[in-house]
This record gives C-alpha cells, sequence and structure tokens, in this order.
C-alpha cells in the first residue's frame, strides 16, 4: 500500500471487473494513516473504468481483520465475525455478493495477467521479520526460500533459534531443526505449521518455550471477540493453563483438561480465532514436551530468566516491526 499503491488500486479494479461488481472498498486498520493517503492518490491516478473505489476504516482489534468481521464494520455495526454460512460470496455487503481478499494479492493480480508464465516462474510473498533477529522488517521473497535464508536476510538471528513461527500466531512453531524448511503453504503445512501471512517470529534458544506460549495464549485470550461461548471461554482456559504450567503449577490432570478444551474449540466458534487457538497452543506444547514435562517436576521454569512476551501488544517484538513499517 505504501510502496506500490497504484497496484494495489489496478487488481482491485480488475478483481471487480472479473466479478461484474461496480463498487470496490479497501478496509484498513484506523492506525493506518499512512496507507489509507497513498491509496486515495493512486485512487485519483489509476483508471477506474467505471468502479466505485473508496478507502473504508475500522479499529486495530486483530479480529476486525476477519472478512465478515469487517463488513460488519463497514455496515456500521462492531467487529463481530458473522456465523457461515452463508458466505460474503452470497450474502455479503449489505447483503449483496461480495468478494474480501488482501491487498498483497490484489497488488501482483496486474503482472500475473500481463506475464502469467513469468509470474509463476518468480511467485514471491512479503515477509515480516521479527523476534530475534538483527534487522527485523519487511522482506519480499521468493516462496520455497528456506527459513534459515530468510532469517539471514534479516541479519541472522541475535542467539541460536529455539524456534519459528512461520505465520506469527496463525499457527504452531517449528523447532530449530526444521529452519531449512521451504516458505510455502504445502512444506509448512507437512512441517506442522502454516504460511498465514508470512509474519516469521524468530524466538531465541535461551527463551524459555513455556513463556512464548503463556504470550501465545493471552494473545488469544486477549484478542477474542467475546461473541460466541467456545471461543471467549475456550481462550481465556487455555490461558489459563499456560500460564500455570509456566509457573510449574499445573499437574499432568491439567493437559488433559486443555487437551479436551482444544478439541472443543477446534469445531466450534464463528470464525477461525477459534480453532486457529485451538491448534496453535497445543501445537507449541506438544513441539516442547520435556519443557513441558520439566516444569511439572521443578514445580517452576527451570530455565530461570525474565519471562518471554513476544505477542504482548507493547511488546520489544512487535515494536521493533512496526517501527520498520513506519519508516516506509
Amino acid at each position: 500500500m505504501l510502496t506500490r499503491p497504484r497496484e494495489v488500486i489496478r487488481g482491485l479494479v480488475l478483481a471487480a471487473k472479473a466479478v461484474g461488481a461496480r463498487e470496490a472498498i479497501v478496509y484498513l486498520k484506523g492506525s493506518f494513516a499512512a496507507p489509507a493517503a497513498a491509496l486515495e492518490r493512486a485512487v485519483v491516478e489509476v483508471p477506474l473504468h467505471g468502479v466505485s473505489v473508496r478507502i473504508g476504516r475500522g479499529d486495530d482489534s486483530y479480529i476486525a481483520g476477519e472478512e465478515t468481521a469487517i463488513l460488519e464494520v463497514l455496515e456500521g455495526r462492531r467487529a463481530w465475525p458473522r456465523p457461515k454460512p452463508p458466505f460474503p460470496a452470497a450474502v455479503g455487503f449489505r447483503g449483496r455478493p461480495t468478494l474480501v481478499q488482501n491487498v498483497e494479492t490484489l497488488s501482483r493480480v496486474p503482472s500475473a495477467i500481463a506475464d502469467p508464465e513469468g509470474f509463476r516462474s518468480t511467485e514471491s510473498t512479503l515477509v515480516s521479520l521479527w523476534g530475534h533477529v538483527r534487522q527485523p522488517g519487511v522482506y519480499e521473497v521468493a516462496l520455497g526460500t528456506p527459513l534459515r535464508r530468510i532469517v539471514e536476510q534479516g541479519g541472522g538471528a541475535s542467539e541460536g533459534v529455539g524456534m519459528i513461527f512461520p505465520a506469527g500466531p496463525s499457527a504452531p512453531p517449528l523447532v530449530s531443526d526444521r529452519l531449512d524448511a521451504p516458505l510455502h503453504p504445502d512444506a509448512l503445512r507437512e512441517a506442522g505449521s502454516a504460511l498465514g501471512t508470512a509474519a516469521v517470529l524468530v524466538v531465541g534458544a535461551s527463551v524459555c518455550p513455556l513463556s512464548v506460549g503463556a504470550s501465545l495464549a493471552a494473545f488469544f485470550e486477549r484478542e477474542a471477540c467475546g461473541q460466541c461461548p467456545p471461543c471467549t471461554v475456550g481462550t481465556a482456559r487455555l490461558a489459563q493453563a499456560l500460564r500455570s504450567i509456566e509457573a510449574g503449577a499445573a499437574r499432568p490432570a491439567d493437559l488433559d483438561a486443555l487437551a479436551e478444551t482444544a478439541g472443543f474449540m477446534s469445531v466450534h466458534g464463528y470464525c477461525a480465532h477459534c480453532r486457529t487457538a485451538a491448534a496453535a497452543v497445543p501445537g507449541l506444547l506438544a513441539r516442547f514436551r520435556d519443557d513441558v514435562a520439566a516444569h511439572l517436576e521443578a514445580r517452576a521454569c527451570p530455565r530461570g530468566g525474565a519471562p518471554a512476551d513476544p505477542f504482548a501488544s507493547d511488546s520489544p517484538e512487535r515494536r521493533a516491526i512496526e517501527s520498520t513499517i513506519e519508516r516506509l
């Protein structure tokens, strides 16, 4: 939006034409003033071919980016996801069929149409690299690039890598011996994680995995919109369980209760927030069984040191990546 706003608008117009839409809206977080200004200039500069384009603004909550929550905000209501079906393609904005797509995909539509073969051979994605790397920032990399090389593009890890989240909070992390996994949806799914929006978080080897797990669970609890009980109650239970495990106060039976909660959440909830929490949090625990056992046995964190909280809204890790975006 900041460096290629015209491509975003061109792709938006092409998408509108493809589905027969007469109206298009770019929905942004409320704090995205600079991207909004860049897109508003592009709307004036790019031929729209009869498509009405406007910029819409919402709040900064995580759930406000869910596709049906976006529609609710644009219609003047709070950011609560809608039950599905019906899906937006059938009943969307103001009851009309609606295509919801992200700006990175739209920005690539013009080049994909102009040179399909060339596009397929050089397909890339934007990576938000953050955490324990020397140069956090936004990088454009070819799909299939090994995670290790992406970390090296960011100046390398500031210490040995303990785990890496290829999709940020949206999927379980991979341990350090999977750094050669390619950044590709199929490869990461096979490895037990996901690509998501490629918000690649690198966590140092000295950091307690259970501390990171507690931060991840707290994130899901904090960002739950409060609409559906499976998510509201489930994320709170996951967060409480992780806090207990991190502090060494949990019992083996608590792990069974956590698994039961996650299993219920995985098939309920209005949106993916509930199901993602049910996969990401237990997925992290499964990868660090030895650390979980050590916490239960020692009744405390055996590593000691300050707890890590990378998913906190004001964490140093998040401030680092946000500051690089602001400098664009």
